[in-house]
């Protein structure tokens, strides 16, 4: 695995053994994002018609301490399957961009995970204040960005693509 941190960028890459395809809707499907997490601190509220299109969106209700009680809207703004993913959200004053690519290679599929942070101003409120403070100096992502949680999560969304490529054979 290989992770960089920005001033307000992350980026994580990491070898996956499955081929896009088989990597697609574990890596990108909401109902997937807690369910490889080390500590989840939010769960996901999916409508049961969603479907992985541009524009369409799911609620992540936190119940970290944290962020105990936010309520944060994620909406789906590029998509080309097997390819690349990204979605937006807002939360705490701050802007919060996710970027996927998926890169075929002959070990499987090179997976590009990059976070992009700026300032936001819906729902503003005094505490925000704080947030943009930190993401000006670079704080945000120091603190934010654990690789270690990154490389739990990719690790067991593999032990998953194993179960079920090998239950399949």
């Amino acid at each position: 695995m290989k992770v960089e941190r920005k001033h307000t960028t992350t980026i994580v890459q990491f070898q996956s053994a499955y081929q896009p395809d088989q990597i697609w809707e574990f890596l990108t499907h909401p109902k997937y994002a807690v369910a490889f997490t080390k500590d989840p601190c939010y769960h996901n509220e999916v409508n049961a018609s969603f479907e992985l299109e541009i524009g369409n969106q799911w609620t992540e209700i936190h119940t970290g301490e944290d962020c105990e009680g936010d309520v944060v809207l994620c909406t789906i703004i590029k998509s080309t399957k097997n390819k690349a993913f990204t979605t937006v959200r807002h939360q705490a004053g701050i802007k919060n961009t996710t970027l996927f690519k998926l890169e075929k290679n002959q070990a499987g599929t090179i997976i590009t995970e990059i976070q992009k942070f700026s300032l936001s101003g819906r729902k503003i409120r005094p505490i925000n204040i704080f947030s943009w403070m930190m993401l000006g100096t670079g704080l945000l992502t120091k603190f934010s960005f654990k690789p270690e949680d990154d490389a739990y999560w990719f690790e067991h969304m593999e032990q998953k693509l194993e179960e079920v490529y090998n239950s399949a054979l």
